[in-house]
């Protein structure tokens, strides 16, 4: 049997049994708590991505300025560029500063 197949079976059965009287409340009502872990487990995955991307990128940030000074770039227009790139992302929404 094919993966499809069974697919097409296992929905159609489920389909099948909500249609029994008080199954799908009992579905519904056992459901939300596997949904609200899944969504708290959501949320926080996404902060966790979102602070290690911020990481990331503050390390880039100062890869990037190495190299500029490296290249004999001046301190001066060193820290200018810095200071852009600190204020555009301070005004980020989200951002958050170590």
């Amino acid at each position: 049997m094919s993966g499809r197949g069974f697919v097409l079976g296992a929905a159609a059965a489920a389909a099948g049994l909500l249609l029994v009287p008080g199954v799908a409340a009992a579905v519904a009502r056992a459901g939300r708590p596997v949904m609200r872990a899944a969504m708290k487990t959501g949320a926080t995955a996404f902060d966790e991505f979102r602070k290690a991307g911020a990481e990331a990128y503050e390390h880039f940030e100062d890869m990037a300025a190495e190299v500029r000074a490296e290249m004999g770039g001046t301190d001066e227009d060193t820290a200018a560029a810095e200071e852009t790139v600190h204020s555009a992302a301070d005004a980020a929404p989200g951002t958050e500063r170590a």
